[in-house]
């Protein structure tokens, strides 16, 4: 998933200086377009042109204001944002950290030094370095903190980050309170409706449903799944996901007439998406089979164990202990409705399976 980052920051009174120093040069170049045309190319995935044009801004800004004008620490944080998001991330370190040293060094400038510690934070966790990002994020949460400026996007940035990776480590504890601030920093300013809440809202859903803690994780996958849906996308991965998480959340509580109608929708999508023989629709198909199975409607059941079986033998071969497992479910659902010849010959077949996979795997001596 892509980290969070501060895609553009702008500085309108160093701008206005700016302006005043390059005089004649400004009317041959003009700098604020050169940057703004960069960030539109930018947004509509026109890499190579954007990244042009913030060289060409970055040379004159160079030339006229200094290496050290903050302007260029603006232009140099955009141009890393850029290549952050091509994945070359080599390119974009020296860049973000050229541009850290220049907001260090300019008075007044503690809003522009937190979100510059976001951004390199956020490459270090793409580059999987998550070492080093968890100290630039501990300080920018600092200085939101000391700035009292805690209520502002750069500061959730840094508090739903900075939980990832706690979360990403198995440090729930630790990633469960950052959660809950940023998400109360969002219901303060009305921001928790915004697709940017929905990933931490959904790590913190599958925090409480690790804890049990049922009913506070269906709260948080329900509004994160109405927040999909009115941008959209009710039919998308993160949706989709929503959905999966939901369903089986339910199933662990028995609640089988609730989670039906979610895997159901699941199974329709994907289908949809991916074709019907794809091995996301085996999944889904299992997992709405075993509602099916729990709920003793074993008719309903049977055809998409069957589907679900066709399509992994199909994609992994008969030998795979995907298909295996599945068989052997299925086989204890005949049991159950008392078709124990048809359960005897599958289980026979399965244990075949096993025992020549056994046989293969062995040394030879």
């Amino acid at each position: 998933m892509t980290s969070r980052k501060t895609r553009s920051i702008t500085l309108l009174s160093a701008l206005f200086l700016s302006y005043c120093t390059l005089n004649a040069f400004a009317r041959q170049e003009d700098l604020d377009k050169l940057t703004t045309d960069a960030r539109a190319e930018h947004q509509k995935g026109n890499y190579a042109q954007a990244t042009a044009l913030y060289k060409r801004a970055i040379a004159i800004e160079e030339k006229t204001m200094g290496p050290t004008d903050p302007q260029l620490a603006a232009t140099l944080n955009n141009l890393a944002v850029l290549y952050q998001d091509e994945n070359l991330y080599t390119q974009a370190e020296p860049l973000y950290k050229r541009s850290l040293a220049i907001w260090e060094k300019t008075p007044g400038r503690e809003t522009q030094v937190a979100s510059n510690l976001n951004n390199l934070a956020a490459l270090y966790h793409d580059m999987g370095k998550d070492a080093e990002a968890k100290p630039l994020y501990r300080r920018a949460l600092q200085i939101w903190e000391k700035t009292g400026k805690l209520e502002t996007a750069g500061a959730t940035t840094t508090l739903s980050s900075l939980g990832d990776i706690y979360h990403a480590a198995g440090k729930d504890s630790d990633a469960e309170p950052l959660y809950n601030r940023a998400i109360t920093t969002w219901k303060k300013t009305g921001a928790l409706a915004s697709s940017d809440a929905t990933p931490t809202l959904t790590k913190l859903g599958d925090i409480y449903a690790s804890q049990t803690k049922f009913s506070e994780a269906g709260l948080l996958y329900q509004q994160a799944l109405v927040i999909w849906e009115n941008a959209g996308h009710p039919e998308g991965s993160e949706a989709v996901t929503l959905m999966n998480s939901l369903a089986q959340m339910y199933r662990a509580q028995g609640k089988y007439v609730e989670a039906e109608p979610l895997l159901l929708k699941v199974l329709t999508i994907v289908e949809k998406a991916k074709g019907p023989e794809d091995l996301d629709v085996a999944a889904s198909a299992s997992n709405l089979a075993l509602i099916y199975n729990c709920e003793g409607k074993y008719s309903e059941a049977e055809p998409l164990y069957k589907q679900a079986i066709q399509i992994r033998e199909k994609n992994l071969g008969p030998e795979d202990p995907g298909v295996v497992q599945t068989q052997e479910i299925y086989a204890a659902m005949l049991r159950q409705e008392g078709r124990k010849d048809e359960a005897r010959k599958i289980e026979s077949e399965t244990q075949k399976i096993q025992t020549d996979t056994t046989q293969k795997a062995a040394p030879r001596l």
